[in-house]
């Protein structure tokens, strides 16, 4: 499993365990809001995460 494998699946569960909140799984994540919209973004997941 590559790093970016690992990044996108702790993401991908911090997101369903707040619900799809973008705004608490950043801050839970350590992240700005932005950093995690963009990531999202490059990854295609836009439109599987409410908010």
């Amino acid at each position: 499993m590559t790093l970016e494998e690992v990044e996108k699946n702790h993401i991908r569960k911090v997101l369903n365990a707040t619900g799809g909140n973008r705004t608490q799984a950043a801050r839970m994540l350590g992240i700005g809001l932005r950093t995690l919209q963009r990531k999202l973004k490059e990854w295609g997941d836009t439109e599987n995460t409410p908010e």
